[in-house]
């Protein structure tokens, strides 16, 4: 290897300047990519070197080939040890006290190499703290191989999630061009002759390592050189004495990394010849050596060894391992031998290492994981071998629905109550409808659930099945109340309450506790309910039931939030965030949920900023619909701040509208609004009352809630629109509209003050449309629009809409002045949310309107002095991109250069 880095100049120096950054206190990350072989890792061992030299600690960790299931936090294992067997959260807030600690008495540089190996939580963990870098001195650098990253790679979300944040910037490194391979090969101690040199450089395409490997074989003009990285390693391999060849084999076979006892079992060699033989192997730089394991110079190194291991030594070798590592029982030890006993194909212990590896990912909360393992043991299983299927899948099922992956969960539980038929035990299908319920219930076919829960309760009718009653009451109690039968809602959750406490086991019944604090709420008790529902999520902690806790605090955070108390809601969906988190729940309907409202409080305070953030967070292995729900709950905020990706995420969410009506109207709100901004009023009126129907019969209720709002909206496009769609089709539309509000208003619950503001806001609407129309008084209008900003106090976009509908409303009445300072008013508090998408007359600060979102963007940048090349690498788009986007900006600007373009960036 080059003992110099050559060619990379530039890219190094970006690097310490990120490091310098950190040093400073500023929260600073790298992601680095590149093909292999182009030297990701030596440029960062040169980092690494530089470091080290200023006096910098420097951490190095590393994902590895596992195949399709790994070990979780593999890398942070290396960086930090056995992790402790806790939870979640406290294993993550352990990694950043680490880190924080780390770097208190001087800077620290970070390093984690190849994560387009990491798992699941490898990925999640470097998110969380990568969000969290501010309160460190430490510098993250993240590398992954680019050419590895097919469509579908799960690193693909982490990557857009983490370029998102403001502290992380990219290095892509690129093949060197001529003058730097031919440097290069100056550089190697190899003699080769002008014909070689041009051939190796041709033939490696710039690849550094393609470079090296050439060189090393020794290839001559007019050899076969190999076409494959593969065939290059081989010759290498070749070099070897028949003894270190057999352990590299070995070694290669093992996996990317092998620990030197396990080594030295699997090939029966003493201590003494074994070290020889590897001493060999290094020699060879073919292999490296860490303080646990021997590991492969390059993951290609393995892999071409691998391959050409014949089957049968492979086998036997995979063996070696398995009765090898069946006596290590390490963190992981259980995914290991699950890989090694089915290459071996000894079928009953990688089941059983299978099952082990499932269980233990629980543990580790990792539910995706846990899902692979187990999926992997139920294709193994045999009739004979225990755990027996039914358990399998109802394990399988629970990880499925810990990870959001309802679909599947209910698609596996109904597939086993088949197969299962009159041959299950009534336990067995007692479990298998409580959970075909569960899953039902969580993507809202709240008819198939009731009926399993129905026929469960049918089949659980003796004394002896009471525990299952108890569940099966409190989730039937929790059904009924989503399909508006509140007397059979109540009749259960009270069955529920008294057979746990007949048990002596009152926490059983947390799900019926919830439920009846909920409809306490909605007959307007909050303390009863806050209270019950206090006492609850106590009872479910003690008793680890995890699912109900959450569910507890995701309800507290929902009074605090309809009560106004916008700090207290924040903590409650704060807490119940890290609950999902810590247990690896935050994709199942309480854990989305949390992160939800969590970002709606922010919203609706007016910190838009932070709950896009929140939002953003969304991992690669999270659940098709929970990632919809996630997406869409930030519509109404990129609608008003003019995202040009808007569009093209609300086709993407379309697909699970029939599974959550939530999505369709958060979807439905965020469309009519751009429509109205646009002055498309019946298509925002179309768009509304499409979504009503929708829900309406989605809910299995016509007048659910939101329907106030939606109407409310559509009454807002009819008023504005009145000139365009007619005034007597505009009066009428109004008319019905309020009907349905007022009916609404009766037959559903009122909660807290944003009942009352959209009831306010309407009756505002109304008479503003009837005025528009030629009726009504000036004078009621405006008193009417003063109640509704009045009432939306709390929430300052909505707030700015109605002081925008009274300064109409006063113009309208003759007081011009009036009119003028009610305006600025609103348009001021637009500008702090950055709401630069308004309807009616409120007016985009000067020049605003000339640009789209993205133009804005590279001109921020301009007046921060970025380049070009900077302002891509920020934005993660081309160059040529960047250079359209100034050219633009320039043009509706009338800029003549850049500088003038920066200036009117900073006001």
């Amino acid at each position: 290897m080059a003992r110099t880095l050559i060619g990379r100049d530039a890219e190094l120096a970006a690097l310490e300047r990120v490091v310098a950054d950190a040093a400073r206190g500023l929260p600073a990350a790298v992601i680095v990519s590149g093909d292999a072989g182009v030297g990701k890792t030596r440029l960062l061992a040169e980092l690494r070197r530089r470091a080290e030299t200023r006096g910098t600690q420097v951490l190095i960790g590393r994902c590895l080939d596992l195949g399709e299931v790994g070990i979780p936090y593999l890398a942070f294992t290396e960086l930090f040890g056995p992790l402790p067997h806790t939870t979640r959260s406290e294993l993550f807030d352990a990694a950043l006290a680490a880190l924080t600690a780390i770097g208190a008495d001087r800077p620290a540089l970070l390093i984690v190499e190849d994560v387009h190996w990491a798992d699941t939580s490898t990925r999640e963990l470097m998110t969380f703290l990568l969000s969290r870098l501010a309160e460190t001195r430490v510098c993250l650098m993240i590398s992954y191989r680019s050419d590895d990253l097919h469509r579908k790679h799960p690193l693909r979300q982490s990557l857009s999630e983490w370029t998102r944040l403001s502290c992380v910037r990219r290095v892509d490194l690129t093949p060197l061009d001529a003058e730097s391979s031919y440097r290069l090969l100056d550089s190697l101690p190899a003699a080769t002759d002008v014909e070689s040199r041009n051939v190796i450089v041709e033939r490696s395409g710039g690849n550094p390592f393609f470079i090296e490997e050439l060189v090393s074989a020794g290839r001559r003009p007019g050899s076969s050189i190999p076409p494959s990285l593969a065939e290059l390693l081989l010759v290498r391999l070749d070099a070897l004495s028949p003894s270190a060849k057999s352990v590299a084999e070995t070694m290669a076979v093992g996996g990317p990394r092998v620990a030197h006892e396990v080594l030295a079992e699997v090939t029966g060699l003493d201590d003494d010849r074994l070290e020889d033989v590897i001493r060999e192997i290094v020699d060879a730089r073919l292999v490296e050596t860490t303080d646990f394991y021997y590991v492969f110079r390059h993951a290609l190194l393995a892999e071409a060894i691998y391959d050409d291991v014949l089957p049968g030594r492979r086998a036997r070798l995979h063996a070696r391992f398995v009765d090898s590592l069946a006596e290590h029982r390490h963190r992981g030890a259980s995914a290991d031998l699950a890989r090694h006993a089915g290459l071996a194909h000894d079928l009953p212990k990688a089941f059983s290492a299978h099952v082990d590896a499932g269980r233990e990912a629980m543990t580790l909360a990792a539910p995706a994981e846990a899902m692979a393992h187990l999926a992997a043991a139920l294709e193994l299983r045999q009739p004979q071998w225990e755990p027996t299927e039914t358990a399998l899948v109802l394990e399988y099922a629970s990880a499925a629905t810990t990870a959001g992956q309802n679909l599947r969960s209910l698609s596996v539980v109904r597939a086993e109550l088949e197969r299962g038929g009159d041959a299950l035990t009534i336990p067995e299908r007692l479990d298998l409808l409580n959970a075909e319920a569960t899953s039902a219930l969580a993507i809202e076919r709240e008819d198939s659930a009731l009926a399993a829960v129905e026929h469960a309760l049918i089949i659980a009718s003796a004394e002896e099945f009471a525990p299952w009653r108890v569940q099966l009451t409190g989730l039937g109690a929790r059904i009924t109340e989503a399909l508006g039968r509140e007397d059979q809602s109540l009749a259960w959750a009270e069955e529920s309450v008294r057979i746990a406490e007949s048990l002596g086991d009152p926490g059983r019944s947390a799900d019926a506790r919830i439920t009846l604090a909920r409809l306490r709420r909605r007959h307007d008790d909050p303390a009863a309910s806050r209270t019950l529902l206090v006492r609850t999520a106590a009872l479910a902690r003690e008793s680890g039931d995890i699912g109900n806790l959450l569910r507890s605090k995701f309800n507290l955070g929902m009074i605090e939030f309809d009560d106004g108390n916008f700090v207290s809601a924040q903590e409650s969906f704060g807490e119940a965030v890290e609950i999902a988190r810590s247990t690896g729940r935050q994709w199942t309907p309480y854990g989305v949920g949390a992160r939800v409202q969590l970002a709606n409080v922010r919203y609706y305070s007016g910190d838009w900023t932070s709950a896009l953030a929140d939002l953003a967070q969304i991992d690669s292995a999270a659940p098709p619909l929970g990632s919809a729900e996630q997406l869409c709950a930030g519509f109404q905020i990129r609608a008003a701040i003019g995202d040009e990706e808007l569009a093209a995420d609300i086709e993407r969410v379309r697909a699970f509208e029939s599974q959550d009506g939530f999505i369709t109207l958060v979807t439905s709100a965020a469309v009519a609004y751009t429509a109205l901004c646009n002055g498309r009023f019946g298509e925002a009126i179309t768009c509304l009352e499409s979504a009503v129907a929708t829900v309406g019969t989605q809910w299995h209720n016509p007048w659910f809630g939101g329907r106030i709002r939606l109407s409310v909206l559509a009454m807002e496009a009819a008023r504005r629109g009145s000139s365009v769609i007619g005034a007597r089709a505009a009066m009428e539309l109004g008319s019905r509209l309020q009907s349905d509000i007022e009916r609404t208003a009766g037959s559903s619950p009122s909660y807290g003050w944003e009942s009352t503001a959209w009831l306010r806001r309407g009756q505002a609407e109304l008479g503003h449309l009837r005025l528009n129309c030629g009726h009504g008084d000036a004078a009621s209008v405006v008193a009417e629009w003063r109640a509704a900003v009045d009432a939306f106090e709390l929430q300052p976009f909505e707030r700015a809409r109605a002081l925008q509908s009274l300064s109409e409303a006063l113009e309208a009445a003759g007081d011009r002045s009036a009119a003028r300072h009610t305006a600025d008013q609103a348009i001021a508090m637009f500008d702090r949310l950055g709401a630069t998408v308004r309807p009616g007359d409120a007016r985009r600060p000067a020049g605003a309107d000339l640009l789209t979102r993205r133009e804005w963007d590279v001109l921020e940048l301009l007046g921060e002095g970025y380049t070009n090349k900077q302002i891509a690498e920020r934005l993660v788009i081309s160059v040529k991109t960047v250079s359209v986007h100034v050219s633009n900006v320039l043009t509706k600007l009338g800029a003549q250069n850049r500088t003038e373009a920066a200036r009117f960036a900073k006001g």
